[in-house]
C-alpha cells in the first residue's frame, strides 16, 4: 500500500518544494492583482443578498433592516469598483478599460444570474407551493433580489461614468500628443492586464 503511495506521481508532486513555491507565487499574484477586487465585491454582494434572504425568511421586514441590506450590498459593489476608480499607478488606458469591462461583465453576470437562477425560480416555487403572498417569505425573496439588483445597477452606472474620466486622465498623463499613446504601445501588452 505504501509503495503505491510512494510511487504515485500526483502525491509526489505535492511534496516537492517547487510545487508549493509555484502555488504561493500564483496565489500572491492573484491576491495582489486589482482584478480580484471585482470578484470579491460581486461575491460579497451576492452573499449579502443571500444572507438577507435567509435572515428575513421567517421574520417580518423592517425599514431599518431593508436599509442595512441595501447599504451593505452597495458597500460590496464599492469594493468591486476599486480597480476601476483607483487603478494601479502604472496602469495604462487599456488596463483601465479592461478592468471596466471585467467589472461590467462580472456585475451583469451577478445580477442576471441571481434573478434567472434564484429570484424567478424562487418566486415560481413559492407560487406553486401556494405560500401566502403577504407572508415574510415573499418579502424576503423580493428584498434580497431588489437589493442585489439596485446595488449592481448603481455599480454599473458609477463604473461607466468614472472609467471614461480615468481613461482620459491616464491618456493626458501619458505624454504630449505627438508621443506614443499608452493605449497602443507595446508597454501596455508587457505591463500586465491590470496594471500591476
Amino acid at each position: 500500500m505504501f509503495d503505491g503511495l510512494r510511487n504515485n506521481r500526483a502525491l509526489r508532486r505535492i511534496t516537492d518544494t517547487w510545487f508549493w513555491e509555484d502555488l504561493y507565487d500564483a496565489v500572491s499574484d492573484l491576491v495582489r492583482s486589482r482584478s480580484v477586487w471585482v470578484f470579491v465585491g460581486n461575491a460579497g454582494t451576492f452573499a449579502c443578498a443571500l444572507a438577507a434572504l435567509v435572515y428575513f425568511w421567517s421574520r417580518p421586514l423592517s425599514f431599518a433592516g431593508c436599509a442595512v441590506v441595501q447599504l451593505v450590498c452597495l458597500l460590496c459593489q464599492a469594493v468591486a469598483l476599486i480597480p476601476v476608480v483607483w487603478p494601479a499607478p502604472a496602469a495604462t488606458p487599456r488596463d483601465v478599460a479592461g478592468l471596466s469591462d471585467l467589472h461590467q461583465g462580472m456585475t451583469v453576470a451577478t445580477v442576471c444570474g441571481s434573478w434567472i437562477f434564484g429570484v424567478l425560480p424562487g418566486a415560481g416555487l413559492l407560487t406553486f407551493l401556494d405560500v401566502d403572498p403577504d407572508g415574510p417569505r415573499w418579502a424576503a425573496v423580493f428584498l434580497s433580489g431588489t437589493a442585489l439588483m439596485m446595488a449592481c445597477v448603481a455599480g454599473l452606472i458609477t463604473a461607466t461614468a468614472v472609467s471614461g474620466t480615468v481613461v482620459a486622465r491616464r491618456r493626458a498623463a501619458a505624454g504630449p500628443p505627438g508621443g506614443s499613446d499608452w493605449g497602443d504601445s507595446a508597454d501596455a501588452d508587457s505591463g500586465g492586464s491590470d496594471g500591476d
